[in-house]
């Protein structure tokens, strides 16, 4: 009786990790827009938050038609089975490669892991090159120089492809045939919408995978586009999309006695401000346009007569920068800020290029109070490109890179305005 009893806690103790075993394997894909997560496998348990349709997760473990998924910074929670793709890791086998690429995004984002579950533990820089050693599913282990992780392979390119392909398809671009298209987050009608184009707009194309093309959304993101809805052309017909002879007004918020916040590791607002400000003036005077700054070195002007200037100049757009600060160092994202109906369409069109900075947080779009918004007869919005406050965020928004991609999606976010 007694052997018989052990034998059979030995055979359930293997039955329950064989179980945990598939299940650990197992990674699910969200396939609804704001899936809800609940603190416990059923609808009578709280929600605790809300997940994204295409995001990836890890199953922690299964009871009835309820999955405990792994969330950020290691936490649970549990969402209703139906509304998940299963996804098991073990069938996606680790494909053994060697292949130079190149980065194509600035700040991606290097994990510890194959998804976006995984630890954030570096940044690559736009036109890195490295070595891939192994794929997952959609995702590449890359040695970088002095680091190696995990990227999601549409933001990565292969050196021979740009070598051979891309000399037959350079200056190849790709026309919308219809409006609202899909661009996609991969080569597949299943992937993630990223973004609609409308009828008419034309995309520099990367590559082709199959029957899809590869294309340059913006200057921070690569999409997926089908064949059989795009014209193909050469050379790009001329855009309506110009901001060539617009006037635009670049304030650099703070200065002189008026030093702003001033960061954990000792960033003073009013340099930051200026040192961006001076950088996107430089980009969007290359792209034909006006650019008049309210202060170009480190004095202090009142806030009426930043205004003053954007209505002397009859600014088409005015620009207001600025880095954020919180009594809670955790704290983090940008904010873009409107005060009146006029400026609303500025404060859109400068949300989808800014929400698609890698490596910070989009807080949204805010009424903001301002003076510089409020008094100014002139379109204007108000930029909080990070905080300060945050030691971790500041060391981030002070980068090289991530000053220059957030000049060219303030500039990309013109371009668009302008184009409206």
């Amino acid at each position: 009786m007694k052997k018989s009893l052990m034998a059979s806690l030995f055979v359930f103790c293997c039955l329950l990790l064989i179980v945990q075993t598939a299940t650990a394997a197992m990674n699910v894909r969200i396939v609804v827009d704001r899936l809800n997560v609940r603190t416990g496998p059923g609808l009578t348990f709280p929600m605790q938050g809300k997940v994204a349709k295409g995001k990836q997760y890890a199953v922690v473990q299964k009871r009835g038609e309820w999955l405990q998924i792994r969330l950020a910074s290691n936490r649970t929670g549990w969402v209703y089975g139906k509304y998940v793709q299963m996804q098991n890791e073990q069938m996606e086998k680790k494909k053994q490669i060697q292949q130079l690429v190149v980065c194509q995004a600035d700040g991606l984002r290097l994990r510890k892991g194959p998804g976006t579950t995984y630890a954030i533990i570096g940044y690559v820089n736009r036109n890195e090159k490295g070595t891939t050693t192994m794929i997952q599913g959609d995702w590449m282990y890359v040695r970088w120089d002095g680091k190696e992780g995990w990227v999601h392979r549409s933001y990565i390119a292969n050196v021979t492809e740009q070598n051979t392909e891309q000399n037959a398809e350079q200056n190849t671009y790709v026309q919308m045939l219809y409006d609202n298209t899909n661009i996609r987050s991969a080569a597949s009608t299943q992937s993630s919408i990223i973004t609609k184009a409308k009828r008419g707009d034309q995309f520099a194309v990367i590559r082709k995978e199959g029957r899809w093309y590869v294309i340059q959304v913006d200057a921070q993101t690569i999409g997926y586009v089908a064949e059989w809805i795009v014209q193909v052309t050469k050379r790009p017909a001329p855009s309506q999309k110009t901001i060539v002879g617009k006037t635009i007004v670049i304030d650099a918020g703070h200065g002189g006695k008026d030093h702003g916040t001033t960061g954990v590791n000792g960033t003073m607002e009013k340099m930051l401000t200026l040192q961006t400000v001076l950088l996107l003036g430089e980009k969007l005077k290359q792209m034909g346009a006006n650019v008049i700054f309210t202060r170009e070195d480190d004095r202090f002007l009142s806030l009426s007569e930043r205004v003053y200037i954007a209505g002397k100049h009859q600014a088409d757009a005015f620009i207001s920068i600025h880095y954020d600060s919180a009594l809670n160092r955790t704290a983090s994202g940008l904010t873009i800020y409107y005060y009146k109906s006029i400026d609303r369409s500025l404060a859109n069109a400068m949300f989808d290029p800014l929400s698609r900075l890698t490596g910070i947080q989009q807080r949204g779009i805010r009424s903001g109070n301002y003076h510089v918004l409020r008094e100014n007869s002139r379109p204007s919005v108000l930029l909080e490109l990070g905080y300060l406050s945050n030691p971790n965020e500041e060391l981030f928004v002070m980068s090289q890179d991530y000053q220059q991609a957030a000049t060219e999606a303030i500039c990309n976010g013109l371009l668009q305005y302008f184009g409206k």
